[in-house]
């Protein structure tokens, strides 16, 4: 199973990120350029944004992973208040889960696997239960396994940690969709301030293209375009950090 930290792209993905890292070059060395040969030279700065762009897939798989988690709880809720143990818990969320998720879902997958440690193999509770907290990399599922096996060893009441952890994970998705709906027009503007200087390239080059030879037909033009270029994706790149607030 995979470690949620991190994400590699699949064949497909691959070829989908080298066709549009190679059509993003073609653009950009069009728009700032007017040189394919320019945009031979930036493909490889694709090579990178590989990194980038895993992270950005891997955050968002940890995303889903932590709503759907939420969604576990309420299932196990139900099953400790019928008197079921974790693994005939387990079982029974995954079938009522299923209802739910689509059988690729990260949460399924999870499932699948715990119900197969724990029934055909026969791993310990706490070993599988720790395995995927630590792979999870979620502050609320690793807090959520750490208190399960205090409250076991305690004999504390099960159930009742199970409805509050789910009261909490549900107030911190309310806390990020608040901070989501403050933050998605500062996101957009950053999309349309990353447009307007590739816009403005593409304007003047169609209906003004003697206004502006002088930036692509010598040296300092193309020093003065490059540095446009690096201090835009820059400020977008920033934009990105500054926004990308974390609950």
């Amino acid at each position: 199973m995979p470690d949620y930290s991190t994400y590699s792209l699949t064949g497909r993905e691959k070829v989908r990120y080298c066709c549009m890292s190679a059509l993003a070059a073609l653009a950009v060395g069009e728009l700032f350029y007017q040189s394919v040969f320019a945009a031979a030279l930036l493909f490889p700065l694709c090579v990178p944004g590989v990194r980038f762009y895993e992270g950005r897939l891997a955050a968002k798989r940890r995303a889903a992973l932590g709503t759907s988690f939420r969604d576990l709880l309420y299932s196990l809720s139900a099953s400790f208040s019928t008197g079921r143990q974790m693994p005939e818990a387990l079982k029974e969320g995954l079938e009522s889960l299923k209802l739910i998720y689509k059988a690729d879902d990260p949460i399924i997958r999870e499932l699948e696997d715990m119900n197969r440690k724990l029934f055909v193999t026969r791993e310990t509770e706490s070993a599988v239960l720790d395995d995927f907290a630590r792979r999870s990399h979620i502050e609320d599922i690793r807090n959520f396994v750490d208190a399960y096996f205090i409250c076991r060893s305690t004999g504390g009441d099960i159930e009742k940690l199970v409805v509050k952890a789910a009261e909490v994970i549900m107030e911190k998705m309310n806390v990020q969709k608040d901070i989501q709906a403050i933050t998605a027009q500062k996101k957009l503007e950053s999309k349309i301030l990353l447009v307007i200087p590739c816009a403005i390239l593409l304007f003047l080059q169609l209906f003004s293209p003697d206004y502006s030879a002088i930036l692509y037909g010598t040296a300092a033009g193309r020093m003065l375009m490059t540095l446009a270029f690096a201090v835009t994706i820059g400020a977008y790149l920033w934009s990105l950090k500054i926004t990308d607030v974390e609950v």
